[in-house]
């Protein structure tokens, strides 16, 4: 039975994190260990963690707070298993989580392991399936260019992958999920499963859905370097990373800028239909109602 380690990286999460934990500790595959990385809380997760006294839970606190994917890098060091998984402090798992894998961590032709979600609306105490279609397994680049669905509260992924191909960029603050897994699809196979056993929590303090802003500009960044890294798989799917580009842009200007000529004739050169009429709506109410229309 293969060890996983749960990196749980934390600031001040003391609202979620209960049922957080509880959900690793009470998976039924048992050989796990628990990394919590305590990114300077000044609350309570520090009580909350140690209150649980479970032994395989290894509590790290960091001296100052240091941005998002340093953390991460940082977690990771800790680590003793041959699987990371990972866990934010918002989210939690179904108990089958770790299990539904147990048959295939052991299987070599699979080197990361990802699963659907059901998205909790917090406000309106509603659950949603993430992606409906079926999710593929094996080289998967190309399909996570034309539409992402990978969350990393869902990611599990072979230690030995890192040391091929390195850490989390940690000059990224929101996208750094995102460059990894796209860095190892290019060169490993994943296994898909698409029973939802995660739970993504979306609520106001989600810190992607309130910073817009650093949403585009790292993919812009991202997308800047891709260009310059001259990548075959990069290339052969620039078009659907354009389009994201795109989306992030006009839903920044949507929240952020005053309406004008340019973010109208952004929209208006949108090429999906549904879309476009959706930005073309939002583009017309008020601002203050934006950011519940294109959530």
């Amino acid at each position: 039975m293969k060890k996983v380690s749960v990196i749980i990286n934390c600031h001040n999460g003391e609202k979620y994190l209960k049922k957080c934990i509880s959900s690793v500790i009470n998976q039924k595959y048992k050989n796990f260990e628990i990394i919590f990385f305590d990114n300077f809380s000044s609350d309570n997760s520090k009580k909350i963690a140690i209150d649980f006294k479970e032994k395989r839970l290894k509590y790290f606190f960091n001296k100052k707070k240091i941005p998002l994917y340093q953390a991460r890098n940082k977690a990771l060091k800790k680590t003793t298993g041959e699987i990371i998984a990972f866990l934010d402090v918002d989210d939690w798992w179904n108990k089958n989580y770790l299990s539904s894998r147990e048959k295939l961590f052991i299987n070599k032709n699979y080197d990361y392991f990802y699963s659907n979600t059901l998205i909790f609306y917090e406000n309106s105490n509603k659950y949603k399936k993430y992606k409906k279609y079926f999710l593929p397994s094996g080289k998967i680049y190309k399909s996570l260019a034309e539409d992402y669905f990978v969350i990393i509260s869902g990611l599990m992924i072979r230690k030995k992958v890192f040391k091929e191909v390195g850490h989390f960029n940690d000059e990224l603050n929101i996208i750094g999920d995102f460059d990894f897994v796209m860095r190892i699809a290019k060169k490993f196979n994943a296994h898909g499963l698409n029973r939802p056993l995660v739970y993504y929590r979306i609520h106001k303090n989600n810190f992607s859905r309130i910073n817009s802003k650093i949403f585009f500009k790292e993919f812009k960044f991202w997308l800047k370097n891709q260009v310059k890294l001259k990548d075959k798989d990069f290339f052969e799917n620039k078009k659907y990373f354009e389009k994201k580009l795109s989306i992030f842009e006009i839903k920044y200007l949507l929240i952020n800028k005053n309406k004008n000529f340019y973010l109208l004739n952004k929209i208006l050169n949108y090429p999906d239909l549904f879309r476009k009429i959706k930005y073309l709506i939002a583009f017309l109410i008020p601002k203050i109602m934006i950011k519940y229309f294109i959530k």
